[in-house]
């Protein structure tokens, strides 16, 4: 009995030793929370009422590159803080055939992983081209895109353009193009100026549904629609000019400052 004893009270001791070790490594080592991806139709929701950006991730569970982007990347505690903070999650998962459908019928996804950011408003404003943690953390330091963040919509600066003897300034985007030519070209002092006095800027983007509609109504079709970067200009409803965004115009922003003038110069002689 008294052996019985002993026994019984080396199992609780070991137990009792396990609970107590479970406990302290709980308390003293911190929890490594996953991220919390929404769905991309209710991260649409929450972005509008917090008025934040979407990060949308495109993902499979058969491709080993997502799980090493989840293992990582979204793993590192700096950039898992940074993307909480500045962003609603959200994880469209290829395996199901309606999200394959939004992938490649309305953001022409053609590889994966794959990251685009959407504005609070749900419209595309850049792709992260890699799966690196380093470029990762710049991508997301980088300010220069919020040159558009003002802009307004289609329809609004229209008016606003037309209200007020100014050009309407469009910059089209139905190319899907990683690199965001509209933040380095338009991201110029002088430029910018020159938007200011003689300008009402807004961006179309082909990713996005009312985006797209107010696409065909201006070139009768969506495949009608010239396919890149470009940028448009428009003078009481009549279209002055178009300009494709080049490599040239990429890399010297006086190419595309003095196509601007010569706009204002065609406006003037109306």
């Amino acid at each position: 009995m008294k052996q019985n004893d002993k026994t019984y009270s080396r199992i609780f001791a070991i137990a009792f030793l396990a609970v107590t070790v479970f406990a302290f490594i709980l308390y003293f080592v911190p929890e490594r929370q996953p991220l919390n991806w929404l769905s991309y139709d209710d991260a649409l929701i929450v972005a509008a009422k917090k008025n934040k950006p979407v990060l949308l991730n495109f993902y499979s569970i058969w491709s080993e590159d997502c799980k090493r982007l989840d293992r990582d990347v979204f793993s590192n505690d700096s950039l898992k803080n940074m993307l909480k903070s500045k962003y609603i999650l959200a994880r469209i998962i290829l395996d199901n055939k309606q999200n394959s459908k939004i992938a490649k019928e309305q953001f022409d996804i053609k590889g994966i992983p794959a990251l685009v950011e959407l504005s609070p408003k749900g419209k595309e404003i850049r792709r992260f081209p890699g799966a690196d943690a380093r470029l990762l953390y710049l991508w997301m330091t980088d300010t220069t895109y919020k040159i558009i963040d003002s802009w307004l919509n289609f329809n609004d600066a229209k008016n606003e353009a037309n209200n007020n003897g100014k050009i309407l300034l469009v910059f089209l985007n139905t190319s899907f193009n990683q690199q965001n030519y509209i933040a380095n070209v338009l991201n110029d002092d002088r430029i910018r100026l020159l938007i200011a006095q003689d300008y009402i800027p807004t961006y179309l983007v082909a990713s996005n549904k009312q985006d797209r509609n107010i696409i065909k109504s201006l070139f009768g079709s969506f495949d009608s629609a010239p396919f890149g970067q470009l940028l448009m200009f428009y003078y009481k409803g009549k279209q002055l000019e178009q300009y494709y965004l080049t490599e040239e115009m990429y890399f010297k922003k006086d190419v595309v400052y003095n196509k601007m003038l010569d706009v204002i110069k065609q406006k003037d002689s109306k």
